[in-house]
């Protein structure tokens, strides 16, 4: 897949979404999507999910997954790859080994060849082989 149009396809998060309130979330920047909170940053060549969490009133009815297929959506109209950070901050949400299979369920394709957490790319890793 080409680097395609992360700017145009940022934005369109952007509009979609709403800041949430970020007094406690640090240097990252939280939005809202309905009762999901994630933070997406553009880098040159594609998108990075850095987080994605339900609102645990909310958890349990696919919140979640139905942002993700939207980001997939979102990707995959502007020739966008997604890389995910599959990070578990704390022990609210899903356990690492839940995360992994969740994202492989939305047809991301793990990478765990490299130290520290592991990542997963929709559809593949730009350069890995088909």
């Amino acid at each position: 897949m080409t680097t395609g149009d992360v700017y145009t396809a940022m934005q369109a998060w952007l509009t979609r979404t709403k800041p949430a309130e970020t007094d406690r979330d640090g240097p990252l920047n939280y939005r809202w999507f309905g009762h999901v909170r994630a933070v997406l940053e553009a880098e040159s060549a594609y998108l990075v999910l850095m987080r994605i969490e339900t609102d645990p009133a909310w958890r349990g009815q696919g919140q979640a997954s139905a942002v993700l297929e939207w980001l997939k959506g979102l990707c995959d109209q502007h020739g966008v790859t997604l890389l995910g950070q599959a990070n578990v901050d704390d022990h609210t949400g899903l356990g690492q080994s839940a995360l992994l299979q969740w994202y492989a369920h939305h047809g991301f394709q793990i990478d765990d060849s490299h130290q520290g957490e592991p990542l997963v790319w929709y559809p593949k890793r730009p350069g890995a082989p088909d």
